[in-house]
């Protein structure tokens, strides 16, 4: 592998929005398919409008993959904080919200590089570890996250009325 061939990341920044929104189609068709009683889809000024907002938010953390110089992935997080309570422990977590790679760029470390920066972050800032969550139905996800030593911790259960 060249070194043009390595994912570079970057912070993204709110001119970053239309890029981010891109990326984000693949996911969201995904999404779609499998369940289109749960996600829409979503025009693409829409989905800007939604990531311009998002990257003006100081507390969000957004890095943007590229490869060559193109953009191919993009990750979104923030700081999630919860207090201690009579039933758990205080948590100070990075949470991702998003993590998306354009599929021609797949299993060339994309992924791997922007969860790694994501890391990187976590343990700059004193917080104690990743989370995120994974719809059932995308099991490649749920191999790409165990690879990177993601445990599942929590099932979810819905019943609609």
């Amino acid at each position: 592998m060249t070194a043009e061939d390595r994912a570079h990341l970057r912070r993204a920044t709110t001119d970053d929005a239309g890029i981010i929104a891109a990326l984000n189609e693949h996911v969201q068709r995904l999404h779609v398919d499998a369940l289109p009683a749960q996600f829409v889809t979503v025009d693409r000024a829409a989905a800007e409008t939604f990531f311009s907002a998002q990257l003006a938010d100081e507390g969000n953390i957004v890095w943007i993959a590229e490869v060559g110089g193109q953009p191919v992935g993009y990750l979104y997080a923030v700081e999630a904080h919860r207090g201690v309570n009579p039933f758990t422990t205080e948590q100070h977590t990075l949470y991702i919200h998003h993590l998306a790679v354009d599929p021609a760029v797949r299993r060339r470390g994309v992924g791997s590089a922007m969860v790694a920066a994501a890391e990187t972050y976590a343990r700059a800032h004193g917080l104690s570890g990743l989370r995120l969550d994974s719809w059932l139905f995308n099991a490649e996800a749920h191999a790409f996250f165990r690879g990177l030593g993601f445990d599942p911790v929590i099932t979810r259960f819905a019943r609609d009325l």
